[in-house]
């Protein structure tokens, strides 16, 4: 008879690293449950809002034809929107809504969100803390993945839900199975990018250089989506890219599922090579060679505000270029407008209570969509600098010659600068798209329309920041609230007629939906003025509480 030798302590060992990599993977999805849950509302909110506009505006075969024609030949229009030959049906016109908008922030979310865990934990300092207990680089990069990767699940079925809650109506008609088939099609980029993020991370020395390159990847990938969409000789390459991929599967269509096979290809792929460069380089360090010796870039590095605008710069540069390329999506489809359209689409529009040419009445109805991504820019810089708080960073700051209002009334400086900013790119993006297709538009007048957007969003920084003054976590999470939450009030007021007192609760209420209606300048003076109060109120409170870490 023989005896099995175990090693005293052996395991005992193995139990303890699975916690520790357990405690791991749920702190990484702590962090990034709260960015997922918006994505998931907001993927499938659109969705669900497309596909039930698209049913009550063209209720006919003869109407949904139409669209069809003005669409399907227009090769300039695939290049930038994606499909466009299923449009005369519901599902096939929801993919074509909202292919590029959504699988575009799906995509990015995910690769920055994978660089934050991994670089940016090595950034503070934290990962190395990680490192010190029982666990190894690469069985504490596989617990994290498999977070982002939990996440992203529920990104899948939450957009999956809420596109079937929709599709049962009897005008909309669109399967449980159908549905789960197009939020898959969403995440299929989310996926492939994350693992390039983890990848990115391993290979560059700061958080910041791996969601370079990262977004450089991005961009190339995204111009091979554009170039396979160009016209038949060039489809092959839709194979090519994560988002040709999601454009195969046609959900609500033929529910293609054998792009799903260089999906999970590349995934695995990217995900094993992560794993595996995070054993094979010193913490801290990165696989890509750099120099040790830098020209020295002064920018910001003279106060509070103006380190946090040389680290948010990069951040807010993404939210104003996506204002601009939303504004300018919205008005190249604008371009129906100057079609023969159905008397639906007009009846739709008034619901909404937008007046002048139907030009005017469809752009008050797309900068309601700019103005929810312009009242969302606030969140991220509220949560960035509540993470600076709780994370111990101000401390150190605050140890200088910087007060406490000072530095908190910096970064709201900052964020209001953004969202003036962003809504100036959408309004110019807006004229440029309509201009690029013939559409008779008044640049003063979509410029103007994307300012007017500013108030409302300054009003949703001041909230938060009257919450980060209280409660630090709670601050970005209630902007998203808000702002969400107004934009569905708003559209399902001016849908449903029953409910249509929820409109008072939203903050888009009470902002004119400029250039279909003319805005009032008391109206404006008066936001302004709220927001402005909420700030002052947010700054007195916190200079008054002591920091808050851990």
């Amino acid at each position: 008879m023989s005896a099995t030798v175990v090693a005293p302590g052996a395991t005992g060992e193995r139990s303890g690293s699975g916690r520790v990599d357990l405690a791991i993977a749920r702190r990484a999805f702590r962090q990034v449950w709260i960015g997922a849950t918006v994505c998931a509302v907001v993927f499938g909110s659109t969705a669900a809002s497309s596909a039930l506009a698209y049913a009550t505006t063209f209720p006919t075969e003869a109407s949904r034809q139409a669209v069809l024609a003005g669409t399907s030949s227009d090769a300039g229009l695939a290049v930038l929107m994606g499909p466009v030959t299923a449009v005369d049906t519901v599902g096939g016109y929801t993919v074509y809504k909202g292919f590029v908008f959504l699988t575009t922030i799906g995509a990015i979310w995910a690769l920055l969100a994978a660089t934050r865990l991994l670089r940016g934990e090595e950034d503070t300092g934290r990962w190395q803390l990680v490192l010190a207990g029982g666990t190894r680089p690469a069985r504490a990069t596989s617990a994290t993945l498999a977070a982002l990767g939990l996440a992203l699940v529920v990104i899948w079925l939450g957009t999956s839900v809420l596109v079937a809650l929709a599709g049962r109506s009897p005008d909309v008609h669109l399967g449980a199975g159908d549905s789960l088939i197009y939020g898959l099609s969403l995440v299929v980029p989310a996926a492939v990018f994350a693992g390039i993020g983890a990848v990115a991370s391993q290979l560059c020395r700061s958080r910041r250089a791996a969601s370079t390159l990262a977004m450089v990847t991005f961009g190339v990938l995204f111009a091979l989506r554009m170039a396979s969409d160009a016209g038949s000789s060039t489809q092959w390459m839709r194979w090519l890219t994560p988002f040709g991929w999601s454009e195969l599967m046609a959900p609500f269509t033929t529910n293609d599922l054998w792009p799903l096979v260089p999906t999970a290809v590349a995934v695995v792929v990217l995900v094993g090579l992560a794993i595996g460069l995070s054993s094979r380089r010193d913490v801290g360090d990165g696989l890509l060679a750099g120099s040790d010796v830098a020209r020295l870039r002064p920018f910001g590095l003279g106060s509070a505000t103006g380190i946090a605008a040389r680290l948010e710069l990069p951040t807010l540069t993404a939210w104003v270029v996506g204002t601009l390329a939303s504004g300018l999506m919205l008005g190249i489809i604008a371009k129906v407008t100057t079609s023969s359209l159905p008397e639906s689409l007009g009846n739709t529009l008034d619901k909404f209570g937008g007046h002048g040419s139907f030009a005017d009445q469809y752009f008050g109805v797309a900068f309601l969509l700019v103005g929810t991504i312009v009242a969302l820019l606030p969140a991220g810089q509220l949560g960035a600098a509540a993470d600076e708080e709780v994370s111990g960073r101000l401390v150190h700051v605050l140890a200088g010659p910087t007060t406490r209002r000072a530095w908190f009334a910096g970064r709201l400086a900052l964020a209001a600068a953004a969202v003036a900013v962003a809504g100036l790119a959408g309004g110019v993006g807006a004229w440029l798209g309509a201009a690029s297709q013939g559409v008779p538009t008044d640049a003063v007048s979509l410029v103007g329309a994307g300012l007017n957007l500013v108030p409302t969003a300054l009003v949703a920084l001041g909230l938060g920041a009257v919450v980060l003054a209280v409660f630090p976590r709670a601050a970005a999470t209630t902007v998203y609230a808000v702002v969400i939450w107004s934009s569905l009030a708003d559209i399902l007021a001016s849908m449903v007629t029953s409910v249509s007192w929820i409109e008072k609760t939203s903050l888009f209420h009470y902002m004119a939906l400029a250039p279909g209606q003319q805005p009032e300048a008391r109206t404006l003076v008066i936001t302004t003025a709220l927001a402005l109060v909420l700030v002052v109120l947010a700054v007195a409170v916190f200079g008054r509480r002591d920091v808050q870490t851990g």
